[in-house]
Formats: C-alpha cells, structure tokens, sequence
C-alpha cells in the first residue's frame, strides 16, 4: 500500500469517526467526513453516532459505513457498551478521530484496540488518546473539528469545508402542501429546541408570520418533530390566516424536513440543529441567540445569515441554555421583537450574497 502525500499513514487505512452528540453537531462533523476523503481517497470510512444521525447522513458519498449507538434508548448500560466495544474491535480500524469529548467514547475507544486515537485535548480521559489537540474555543464549530487532522494529514489549500446533507432524489414537496400554486417566498419557522431558554417566545413568532405574510404575502412554514408539534400548533393559531401558513411539525421523517428546508427562501430559527441543516443547502438563515452565543462556535457556515441577540451583561448564561432563566426576567429572548426579526428576514431576501 501507498502513503498518502503528508501523511504518515497507508491510503487504504480503515478510519472511525466517532460522534454521538446532538444532530446539529453530527451535521457539522460532515466536513471533517470530507476533509478525510481527500486526505484519504482510498480508505474505508466510518462514523459511529446516534440513530438519528444515522438516518440524517445515510447516503453520505464520503461515508463508507454507518454504526448506529442508541446509548440512550436500547444501547444503554454496561452490557450495551462492552458490546460495542467488541463490535469496533472485530472491524481492526488503523485509526479512530472523535470529535465528541465524553468520558464514554474515551473508553470506548481506548477499549476498542485502535493504535491511532485522535481527540481534543479538553476531552474526558485526555490521556487515552495518541494525540490531543487544543480545542479553541474562538473558532466555528466545523474549524475546531478539523484541527484534529493536524497530525494525519494536509489538506489542499482549495478545499472548501462544505457541510453536506443528502436528500432523497425526485422529493416531492405536493403531499406537503407546497407546490408551485403556494405563495412565494417560502420562509421556514424553526421554533423549537430541547432547551427551554433557546425558544423564542410563541407570540413573537406569530406576530413575525403575520407581519410577513400581510407586508411579503409570504408562506410561513412551521418546522418541528413530534416534541414541537404544540408549540407549532400555538403559533399556527395565533397567525390566524390559514392560507398564509403551513404547519409541518410531526410531519415529516428527517430526509422530508431536510429537502423541505433546502427549498426555502429564508429559516428562522433558535440556536439549533435546523441552522446547520439550512447551512448544508446555502439557505439564508436568521439565528435568534438568547441564553447563548455565536461566539461558542455554532452559527451559520457559509451561507448568508443574520444574527439576532441582546447585549446583556449575564449572557451567556449556559452552553446549552438552562430550563429556567437565572435572573428571572429572560430579557435575552423577550427583548427580541418581531419588527428586527423582520427586518432581517427582508435584508436576506433582498441581499442574499450578505455573509
């Protein structure tokens, strides 16, 4: 076997990504699943990750092999982990690189027999892994992932750090209401996320659709899994014109909402996966930031965006964004209102090269 150019490893080398995180962090791992392929065009790559992540990436060009590990549902507990543990091991992978920076994958990987673990150096276990790089916390999200080829490889100077997303071929938008008779543009509502403090405030958003649909005679598109479904239903109705509005939450299966989002004119979202979704497709994306910022590494990746948050001398207040607001007056979400919500989304579609 040949070596590749700048590396110290074989081009046929079996590779395991590992990222078990959340989907939006999973879709920002799919440029380092690229950088790899070029680094490596003859290797056998592989991620492990969650099962939504799993059905998100299926059809991914650049992956070889999919490992699902639902460590939270039919996966979880000690037995479920030494299993999986056995399972890498029977694949003999040459090298492992994990984005993911639990105490759990560590193990898992230090118990897995790989002779090459690549994590970052804030990781837990630090020491299990061959080589730790600093994770700096001033870059994007996908920048920060890429460091970890530092010690495998040289990426060209033309390559251009995508997130990609397959979609199904020949989707068809009519079964959801959308088809060339529905008013234009399309603008996606992303209300929803796991943490409380990063929604945006139902009446904020319905006043946004109404302002939207009455000034642009825009088609609000409410985006949601099943959790979303009865804030999308508060927001449907208080908007109040039905013809103006679209309501999807709980009804689309994963690769539906991504083709539904990569026909949109412009998303309107929390802090969440679907920005890094709109972002696989270059879709213009206003991002409202209440108890956290962009500055932790997780807005839009080249495409035109807009953010919108309030200086407040307690943000952030959480990397996630607590239940409840610690000082009791979430002004970083209720400052925000839907007139400079507007505004951006007006700026995107009349600017949409803006970055």
């Amino acid at each position: 076997m040949t070596k590749s150019r700048d590396s110290q490893f074989d081009d046929e080398i079996k590779i395991l990504v590992v990222q078990t995180a959340y989907l939006g962090d999973i879709i920002l791992t799919t440029p380092l699943l690229s950088a790899l392929k070029v680094i490596f065009p003859k290797s056998h790559l592989t991620l492990l990750t969650i099962p939504v992540g799993k059905s998100a990436l299926r059809g991914l060009k650049e992956l070889d092999e999919i490992i699902s590990y639902d460590k939270h549902n039919t996966e979880q507990g000690l037995s479920a982990f030494w299993k999986k543990v056995k399972e890498l091991r029977a694949k003999h992978f040459d090298l492992a690189i994990s984005p993911h920076r639990s105490f759990r994958t560590a193990l898992m990987l230090g118990l897995s027999g790989i002779p090459v673990l690549v994590g970052f150096k804030n990781s837990g276990l630090p020491w299990i892994y061959h080589f730790r790089i600093p994770r700096n916390k001033s870059l994007h999200e996908v920048e920060r992932n890429l460091k970890l080829l530092e010690p495998i490889g040289e990426l060209p100077k033309d390559f251009q750090p995508r997130i990609k997303i397959p979609i199904p071929e020949n989707f068809d938008l009519s079964k959801f209401g959308l088809d060339a008779e529905t008013p234009k543009p399309w603008i996606g509502f992303a209300p929803g996320s796991v943490w409380e403090t990063k929604r945006w405030p139902v009446e904020r958003y319905a006043e946004l659709g109404r302002r939207l649909s009455k000034k642009l005679n825009a088609t609000v598109i409410l985006l949601g899994a099943e959790a979303d479904i009865e804030l999308c239903n508060q927001i449907e109705n208080r908007i109040g014109n039905s013809k103006s509005i679209i309501n999807l939450a709980g009804k689309t299966g994963l690769k539906e909402l991504f083709g539904i989002i990569s026909q949109l004119k412009v998303l309107v979202a929390n802090d969440s996966a679907p920005v890094h979704i709109a972002s696989g497709f270059s879709i213009p994306t206003v991002v409202i930031f209440g108890p956290t910022v962009p500055e932790f590494g997780f807005s839009p990746w080249l495409t035109p965006h807009r953010i919108i948050q309030k200086n407040l001398p307690c943000r952030p207040c959480n990397r996630h964004g607590p239940k409840r607001c610690p000082e009791k007056h979430f002004k970083c979400m209720l400052g925000i209102e839907a007139e400079e919500v507007e505004k951006a989304v007006e700026e995107l579609l009349n600017r949409p090269t803006i970055y």
